[in-house]
């Protein structure tokens, strides 16, 4: 008697298929009926199911599939073979057995298909978590300054204390008023500021002071100094020589581009420009433009005057000398005090850039006085 499994054809494909134990066809799918024999309950006697005859369908036009070869299958044990219709002692199946027939599983006995895993996105890669070091323990500095609030020693010279971040040196707060909510640092008073503001109140007390107890000399002094200064014209000028077109009076036109001359060449010592006033006048200061103009480079500037002095007649007669020295080219200030003053006269003495070809000149002379409001 040969091993290999019975088979039949598959009523669909005509598949060759075992015989028993195979539900649907290898080749198709096809369902192969129910000619599995029934399994036994526990209380009912083992019973078995007549299997239906393989009836092929009627197809008037699909034509029929070809064969496939069969696959291999694993032998199963051969289980009993169901007696024969015509027999006499097969009894006839029930309707009660061939309901159960068609909830008998199907066995397992073909291999295992492998599981296969469900796709699975790639998840964000985690950020490396810092690693967490332990505190170390605070070192004192040797013979270090002490910190108020923890009493660890700090470096000299630190300001903030480098365990607890306590001030080394806290504000120190009036222990009437308490601290409050929102309160300011005091402001920091500098003390040299009302030193100096004592100095000066001090100096100003003693000129004002010492002008009346000096007697009216002082007193004018300290006077002259806080004044007003007002512009004064004078009504005439003359000169002891001018260089032809180059008159005194072009010294007070208020232009700065006239002037007057000397005429003669070299430093022309001893040469003088004055001027006149219409009445008494109290002279605090005047101002001179040496040179043809106020800008000495150029090409035809002429020599200015560098030292001279000032001889100022006042009402009373008297004459008052005063010895000057100016810079070369520019507006600038000389003082003169004098009071009742009627005439001021300019004597040269030195030049600046003194030539053979070049006579000084005077651009401007003004005067300032104070002012009688």
């Amino acid at each position: 008697m040969s091993d290999a499994p019975e088979t039949r054809p598959c009523p669909d494909c005509a598949s060759p298929v075992r015989a028993a134990n195979q539900s649907f066809c290898d080749g198709c799918g096809a369902f192969l009926r129910w000619d599995a024999p029934a399994v036994a309950t526990r209380e009912e006697p083992e019973e078995t199911t007549t299997p239906l005859p393989a009836v092929p369908p009627e197809r008037e036009t699909e034509p029929e599939a070809p064969a496939r070869a069969p696959e291999p299958v694993r032998e199963a044990p051969r289980a009993p073979e169901p007696p024969a219709p015509d027999h006499p002692s097969a009894p006839a199946p029930s309707p009660h057995t061939v309901a159960r027939s068609l909830l008998v599983p199907v066995p397992e006995d073909r291999p295992s298909e492998p599981a296969v895993a469900a796709p699975v996105l790639p998840a964000r890669p985690e950020a490396a978590r810092p690693a967490v070091r332990a505190a170390e323990a605070a070192t004192p500095v040797p013979g270090g300054t002490p910190c108020p609030a923890c009493s660890l020693a700090n470096a000299p010279g630190r300001h903030f204390c480098r365990f607890c971040a306590t001030p080394m040196v806290p504000e120190r707060l009036s222990t009437a008023e308490g601290p409050y909510a929102g309160r300011r640092p005091g402001l920091a008073r500098d003390r040299s500021r009302w030193i100096v503001r004592a100095l000066i109140a001090a100096g100003v007390a003693a000129v004002v002071v010492g002008g009346v107890l000096g007697g009216p000399p002082a007193a004018r002094a300290v006077q002259d100094h806080f004044a007003t200064r007002v512009p004064v014209h004078p009504v005439s000028w003359t000169a002891s020589h001018s260089a032809p077109n180059q008159e005194p009076k072009l010294a007070g036109d208020g232009y700065s581009n006239t002037w007057w001359g000397t005429g003669y060449a070299g430093d022309s010592e001893g040469q003088y420009l004055e001027a006149a006033f219409a009445e008494p006048t109290d002279l605090l200061s005047l101002l001179i433009t040496p040179g043809s103009s106020k800008n000495t480079t150029q090409a035809d500037g002429q020599a200015t005057p560098r030292t001279f002095d000032l001889v100022v007649k006042d009402a009373s007669g008297e004459i008052r000398v005063s010895h000057h020295r100016i810079n070369d080219g520019g507006t600038q200030r000389v003082d003169l005090r004098v009071r009742d003053a009627l005439s001021v006269r300019l004597v040269l003495r030195t030049a600046w850039r003194a030539d053979p070809r070049k006579q000084v000149a005077v651009a401007e002379l003004e005067f300032f006085g104070r002012s009688v409001t």
